[in-house]
């Protein structure tokens, strides 16, 4: 995980020593990933910093593990910490009950438990975004899949939903996982703040996100 450079503070340190466990939990399900025959097998992970301040750190990352099987399954986690406190944030503070729903801790691919949202409200922004979000470059959604795969992300209503901070889209990212058959139909879409500040959502965050959005951080 990309570290802060020289913290400055306590919550800096926090912050560091807690994406250095998250190294370690990778480190630990590659010892027990095993490829075909028993070799060693394999996995990708990629960061991508989404969001670094004012006042908050989002951190957006993808796997891809090869430990046997015909398919290699692939997962997204998503992390936000406040830079204040070196903690992770507690969305119910920051999002109305009707956006956080059900708060959930779920494992991802390394074992490690991300913060989850089940709300039928959030899952109602996602999907009225969903349709532009597919269509954007660089989904690997085909043209002829796109009907398709509007299908699979409804299938499952209310589903856990991961979130994060998108400074460069200027607003709340939203996603969860498919099946591994569908997995490719599974990208985020940004909720902008203009929607959020009408739901009711935490106007400090907000105005952290626009300042973010305005600055390129």
């Amino acid at each position: 995980m990309p570290l802060i450079a020289d913290p400055s503070d306590d919550a800096e340190r926090r912050i560091n020593a807690a994406l250095k466990r998250l190294d370690a939990n990778l480190r630990k399900a590659i010892a027990g990933c095993k490829g075909s025959k028993g070799a060693p097998g394999a996995w990708e992970r990629k960061v991508e910093p989404t969001m670094r301040g004012p006042g908050y750190l989002s951190f957006v990352i993808r796997y891809m593990s090869f430990c046997g099987g015909p398919y290699p399954p692939s997962g997204t986690m998503s992390i936000v910490y406040d830079l204040r406190t070196g903690y992770p944030v507690d969305w119910t503070h920051l999002l109305p009950p009707s956006l956080t729903g059900k708060v959930s801790l779920n494992p991802g691919m390394d074992g490690t438990k991300m913060v989850t949202l089940a709300s039928h409200r959030l899952f109602s922004l996602y999907l009225d975004g969903y349709d532009l979000a597919s269509r954007m470059p660089g989904t690997g959604i085909a043209a002829e899949d796109l009907a398709n795969c509007k299908e699979a992300v409804q299938e499952t209503p209310d589903p856990p939903m991961m979130v994060w901070l998108d400074a460069k889209a200027g607003g709340l990212a939203v996603q969860f996982d498919l099946p591994h058959a569908v997995q490719v139909c599974a990208v985020p879409v940004v909720i902008p703040v203009a929607s959020l500040r009408a739901d009711g959502a935490n106007s400090g965050l907000l105005d952290a996100i626009e300042a973010a959005h305005k600055e390129g951080m």
